[in-house]
């Protein structure tokens, strides 16, 4: 892993107008069915003043000194709000990665306590999640619940739990998109879960080092 894991309370100073700007984009499944619930466009594409001032607040964690500097830091990203409905998709996730994230970034925008961002680590090596089929047929339908719990359960058995990042209001969690993670979602709120995603990759810039590469060689 080259991207360490942060929390951070409190990100946006007024997360409500944030919430609020959530409301003006319209939301769609993914045609591949990889992820559930539903995501607006590419936010570069509604609003690029807000794309281009919130990915650099959040890359400024990581590179506080380079992105003073006029194009002392370039990078790219994608970015969605995501709603997730109540009860629909069972109590959690399944265990993926993000593997065209360098790093991933995601911000609580609804009152969902005891929900969040799970991070796992495989029980052997080379492991992979199975039963992919499973996941898209139910994410396509919305049918059998209990079929898609049973292979979900089977598939992430494969793997161990490291950490539970829970989703409190506007706080942001950012992790290595290659560390194995999952969603969590025990919250007994019944509006939709709100969040804001951002894959960032193809980071560059003077002096430009990797984090935890960077620490290891100390």
């Amino acid at each position: 892993m080259q991207w360490p894991t942060l929390i951070v309370d409190d990100f946006f100073t007024d997360p409500q107008a944030v919430v609020k700007l959530s409301h003006t984009f319209k939301y769609k499944p993914d045609v591949d069915y990889a992820w559930p619930g539903t995501r607006s466009q590419p936010i570069h594409k509604e609003d690029k003043d807000f794309f281009l001032w919130s990915t650099r607040k959040i890359i400024s964690l990581l590179y506080p000194s380079q992105i003073l500097i006029q194009n002392g830091l370039q990078w790219e990203a994608l970015q969605y709000f995501q709603r997730i409905p109540y009860k629909v998709y069972g109590e959690e996730g399944w265990v993926h990665r993000d593997h065209d994230s360098e790093f991933t970034s995601i911000i609580y925008l609804s009152h969902h306590l005891n929900s969040g961002t799970c991070l796992y680590e495989g029980k052997h090596f080379n492991i992979e999640p199975d039963h992919r089929e499973e996941k898209e047929k139910f994410y396509r339908d919305l049918k059998d619940l209990k079929r898609m719990q049973k292979y979900r359960k089977k598939t992430n058995s494969k793997f161990n739990k490291k950490a539970e990042l829970f989703s409190n209001f506007n706080r942001l969690v950012l992790f290595d998109g290659h560390n194995w993670h999952a969603s969590s979602n025990r919250g007994t709120d019944k509006n939709d879960r709100l969040t804001l995603i951002t894959f960032f990759k193809n980071i560059r810039g003077n002096d430009v080092r990797y984090p935890v590469a960077s620490m290891r060689r100390i």
